[in-house]
């Protein structure tokens, strides 16, 4: 039977290529229905006001549809890889390829064919005004305003003591001014940093001869703020000693504590909720050599980095300085793209509290004592389970029921409801995430993902699909995964490589594993399924391959 979720979308009729690509790393998990319903109006608003700052899109591209730039599809949020083509389509310099390659990976999607309006001079030239000041910036004024709107948010947050409705009401009237605002600059500036790194791509394929060569000369920049708290947790794991250990990790926690699994969901376990997932994490870094610490592997790949800028320089001789100035844009929006999200995902943090408590009061009052359950109302029926917990008991077992079923499936990675009679891939053509897999690849076969970071490695190959038990990876042993998120960062800091079969441009796998000088190849897929645990494999960053030995 084809199974819906309470907050599954209708395609749009418009634009009707969908990707997992970038928002599956966001949304890994099935949504859920009491924050979608929450926050996509403003997640909508915003993905709109930030391709319109940009220029690429306009008010008269969307249609009538009230939600175009994302949908959920059998419970997994999807976003709309049509509209992100127009981007390639509408910026000299860039291409619907390049975009693809972004959002799509080796998606089996129909090659991009022109169509009446795709092209627009006035967007276009918007688009061009954009790119130059973008590629001239030498900072980003609107990380303060960010920062200001977050901290503003927080401020206003009620006391976790307050009475109920004031914790909900907070949730439903105050959260979505904020979001809208911060999602709409963090699409302006992760958009800016791909038409930056797309800029040194096209000069690297032009003036070196590999676009590859982008992805080295941007490896192990520092200041990344999604690698920062990984050399905190190495501090405390080896440099701090018992006696200040606690007010140590009391000031980690006021600094990074809104981070942890799923971080962008009301459901996942920031680390100040969950002190005991960051301290696991810490756990799993004690002893390392001093070596292995995230520093000193950012300086060291930041050596190598420098090396092979002045070796491209000198093959572009009197070009040169183009390449310095293409480098530096890309570092400049890439780090800011890494902390506008830091600055978004601040402000779930309070929601997540807050509904935390509300459903600790309900449960005492004859509900669910799950903190998952309540969360996979609908706001209606919240409301309903507030005012009645054990009214909704019934609902809540049934929810959660269907979140297993549907979290045992594999969602598509993209689809075209061009070629599905304008409907997505219904769910009872998705495989069983674990029974129904690929085969397993054999010696001498050849997976093939994109180019995640440089180097090359050989290894064993260590398939986890958790990330809470960091014993699992020996040091030197390639992470293979499914995706990441900041729980699994410990893991990468003994890792020799990081195989995922989620990820793009800018993922979180991808970044870290730059800064660490990590070999890593995303977008391959089943890679969980097809690459045998405990299997030699070699690993090449820089092609985006992994070859079974």
């Amino acid at each position: 039977m084809n199974a819906s979720w309470p907050v599954d979308s209708d395609p749009s009729k418009l634009w009707p290529i969908y990707t997992r690509g970038n928002v599956g790393e966001v949304y890994p998990n099935v949504v859920i229905p009491l924050e979608w319903e929450i926050g996509s109006p403003g997640s909508e608003a915003g993905w709109r006001s930030g391709a319109e700052q940009i220029g690429f899109l306009t008010p008269d591209d969307y249609g009538p549809e009230p939600q175009v730039m994302q949908g959920v599809f059998g419970g997994y949020a999807y976003f709309n890889a049509s509209l992100m083509r127009l981007l390639g389509v509408r910026t000299p310099g860039l291409s619907v390829d390049l975009i693809d390659t972004q959002f799509l990976g080796d998606s089996d999607v129909a090659p991009y064919v022109a169509s009446k309006g795709d092209k627009n001079a006035k967007a276009t030239a918007k688009v061009i005004s954009t790119a130059i000041r973008t590629l001239t910036a030498k900072n980003v004024p609107v990380l303060a305003e960010m920062r200001r709107v977050a901290d503003a948010f927080v401020a206003i947050a009620p006391p976790l003591d307050a009475a109920t409705e004031d914790l909900w009401n907070f949730a439903i009237t105050e959260f979505n001014k904020p979001w809208e605002f911060l999602i709409g600059n963090h699409v302006a500036v992760t958009l800016k940093a791909t038409i930056a790194s797309g800029s040194l791509t096209d000069l690297c394929e032009a003036k070196l001869g590999d676009p590859n060569k982008a992805i080295a000369l941007t490896t192990g920049i520092g200041e990344v703020t999604t690698a920062q708290p990984i050399q905190a947790m190495f501090r405390l794991a080896n440099e701090v000693g018992a006696e200040d250990f606690d007010a140590e990790f009391a000031k980690f926690l006021d600094q990074w504590g809104h981070r942890g699994p799923n971080e962008f969901s009301v459901a996942g376990k920031d680390w100040a909720a969950y002190p005991e997932v960051a301290l696991a994490a810490i756990d799993s870094m004690r002893g390392l050599d001093a070596s292995k610490s995230p520093k000193a592997q950012e300086e060291a790949m930041n050596r190598a980095r420098l090396a092979l800028v002045a070796e491209a320089k000198e093959k572009m001789g009197w070009q040169a300085k183009r390449l310095d100035w293409a480098i530096n844009s890309t570092i400049l929006w890439s780090r800011a793209r890494e902390e506008s999200k830091n600055e978004v995902i601040r402000i779930v943090q309070p929601m997540r509290h807050r509904t935390l408590e509300i459903m600790r009061r309900l449960a005492a009052k004859g509900g669910v004592s799950d903190t998952l359950g309540p969360l996979l109302l609908t706001v209606a029926e919240f409301e309903a389970y507030m005012a009645d917990p054990p009214s909704m008991v019934a609902t809540i077992d049934e929810r959660r029921a269907l979140y297993g079923h549907l979290s045992g499936l594999e969602p598509p990675f993209a689809f075209d409801t061009a070629v599905t009679n304008n409907q997505p891939p219904p769910t009872t053509t998705w495989k069983s995430r674990r029974s129904i897999g690929s085969e397993p690849a054999v010696a001498g076969s050849v997976l093939t993902g994109a180019a995640g970071s440089p180097g090359n490695v050989i290894g064993t190959a260590r398939v986890i699909l958790d990330p809470s038990d960091p014993t699992a990876l020996e040091p030197g042993d390639i992470l293979i995964a499914a995706h990441t998120d900041p729980s699994w960062t410990p893991l990468f800091v003994a890792a020799g490589g990081v195989v995922v079969e989620v990820g793009a441009a800018m993922s979180h796998s991808m970044i870290v594993s730059r800064e660490l000088g990590l070999p890593c190849v995303v977008g391959v897929d089943d890679a969980t399924l097809r690459i045998p645990n405990g299997a030699q494999i070699e690993v090449d960053g820089q092609k985006g391959t992994v070859t079974i030995l």
